[in-house]
């Protein structure tokens, strides 16, 4: 018996999401990895390394940061889940321990 409402299958539904959508950031990183070359080899005026090394110092590492952030969520996620699984364990013990104490008397 479950003593707190706890709509599981929708936070994991939510998880889910999530992780779909750090998967998604990292392949939008990758792909932005693999045009710096391309943008390279096209580059007409010069400065093509100073627009690589921009990308590599500025975007590259705010995309590491995105996805670490949305991991993140998942884990607080995880973690929440955990203290509602503990709570609805501890009630559920604890009132079991008062209907034992009734049925005593």
């Amino acid at each position: 018996m479950v003593y707190f409402q706890f709509l599981r299958s929708a936070v994991q539904g939510v998880s889910s999401g999530i992780g779909q959508q750090q998967q998604i950031a990292s392949g939008v990183m990758e792909t932005i990895k693999g045009f710096i070359p391309k943008v390279q080899s096209a580059w007409v005026g010069g400065d093509e390394e100073a627009f690589a090394a921009d990308v590599q110092r500025k975007i590259i590492p705010a995309m590491v940061e995105l996805i670490a952030a949305i991991g993140g969520v998942n884990l607080n996620l995880s973690k929440a889940t955990g203290i509602v699984d503990q709570a609805d364990a501890k009630s559920k013990s604890m009132a079991d321990q008062l209907g034992d104490q009734f049925a005593n008397i």
